[in-house]
């Protein structure tokens, strides 16, 4: 077969989770299948490291603006792929037969004071056109099919659940931690966008409270880059006067995550919704303890190998937090558990099933 993929997401200059997501599951595809064909359209031309299988073309198909509706629309019209499959909801105009997309979350549904109304107008109509145009939707978690049958009506039939991975640059030695990071001792990290969708203002008020009943010389990094309501949140810390304690890091390099995901005291996901939840399996694959929420995609990833609190309730958080500084057998006990749930996901799987809703259609 010959399949067409939206390969776009791999020129990111600064990848997060979607386009990290994007190219790990590329990269299983092209290692694990030797018998298909893929086209992988971009906007510009890809990496060497996506271009040197022999059953790879790279399309390039140029264009300033509009590059999904128009520019790719065009190029599969006049020369079709067998199946076309989206690492997003975003499809072209023009399609195949068969074609599949992806959907990460309702997050601009569900949050929309998140988003600028032309966003959330983009995301409904990417959304609304991948229901009705795609062969098939892939959801990235049980509770984003679960999501996308309740509040958009789809036939349960139509969703296939594709569990992702974790990405694999987190075990990375060389890297002088000290000297890049020389006043970091004790600390847990949030890794994410500086967003109040990712319930930011409860983290760090039950932040507050747990300094303020240990007087503990930990701090609370904050990494990745500004959303929604930084400012906000930026005001929260300077009013509960955490500046010297809430440290914000802005986006990290790939090669610093796995020392500063490695060294912490553990893994802050506190969100009151995710699609699915990579930085609890970075967590994990960090041997490190993760404290998450307690419902939704989260506690589903986390399969009980993680601390669940309820997002909502600060004091919960912030007991959190105490019992991960404090519990000693807990942590350990936490980590284990999480080596073991680790081996449920990887891109391996994750290309495997892509492949079987492929061969399905």
């Amino acid at each position: 077969m010959i399949i067409g993929i939206d390969a776009s997401k791999l020129n990111a200059i600064n990848p997060t989770g979607v386009e990290i997501s994007t190219a790990e599951l590329i990269r299983a595809l092209l290692e694990q299948d030797r018998a298909n064909t893929y086209w992988l359209y971009s906007p510009m031309p890809l990496a060497p490291e996506w271009t040197n299988f022999e059953n790879v073309q790279n399309v390039i198909v140029p264009a300033k603006k509009l590059w999904t509706l128009w520019a790719l629309s065009r190029e599969i019209k006049k020369r079709p792929p067998e199946i076309f499959w989206s690492p997003s909801n975003f499809l072209p105009y023009n399609l195949p037969k068969k074609a599949v997309a992806t959907i990460h979350d309702l997050a601009f549904h569900l949050f929309p004071r998140s988003y600028s109304l032309k966003s959330r107008m983009l995301s409904y109509f990417a959304l609304n056109r991948a229901i009705k145009s795609a062969s098939k939707l892939i959801a990235i978690s049980r509770q984003t099919k679960r999501d996308i049958k309740s509040y958009f009506k789809v036939p349960g039939e139509n969703i296939e659940v594709m569990h992702l991975g974790v990405r694999k640059d987190l075990h990375a030695s060389e890297f002088n931690f000290e000297m890049n990071y020389p006043n970091l001792d004790k600390y847990f990290i949030y890794v994410g966008r500086i967003e109040l969708r990712k319930n930011l203002p409860n983290i760090i008020r039950a932040f507050h409270q747990f300094i303020n009943t240990t007087n503990a010389s930990v701090k609370l990094l904050l990494c990745g880059s500004r959303g929604y309501g930084y400012l906000l949140i930026k005001r929260l810390v300077r009013k509960l006067k955490l500046e010297d304690k809430v440290v914000f890091l802005g986006y990290i390099e790939a090669n610093h995550l796995p020392a500063l995901y490695q060294k912490s005291l553990g893994v802050i996901f506190v969100s009151q919704y995710e699609g699915f939840g990579l930085n609890i399996l970075e967590g994990f694959a960090s041997n490190v303890p993760v404290l998450t929420s307690n419902f939704g995609a989260m506690a589903e990833i986390a399969g009980g190998a993680a601390l669940l609190v309820d997002p909502n309730k600060v004091e919960e958080i912030a007991r959190g937090y105490l019992e991960l500084y404090q519990n000693e057998n807990l942590r350990q006990v936490l980590i284990e558990k999480g080596q073991i749930r680790l081996q449920d996901f990887s891109w391996e799987k994750a290309a495997e099933k892509l492949m079987e809703i492929w061969k399905s259609l």
